[in-house]
């Protein structure tokens, strides 16, 4: 039971990581920072592919 709760504290924890980089990619986008979207996008694909990486 424990391990199933550390499990989902970590994929929550993934996906408001991942929605607060989408923001960011939104925000940049509105300020037509081309740098900085493609800084949150790296950064939304690294969150994206981290429960394939330590499944």
């Amino acid at each position: 039971m424990l391990v199933n709760l550390e499990y989902l504290t970590f994929f929550v924890l993934l996906l408001a990581a991942l929605l607060l980089a989408i923001k960011q990619m939104s925000v940049a986008l509105d300020e037509v920072d081309i740098e900085r979207f493609t800084l949150w996008t790296g950064v939304a694909s690294v969150i994206a592919g981290l429960p394939i990486i330590l499944w």
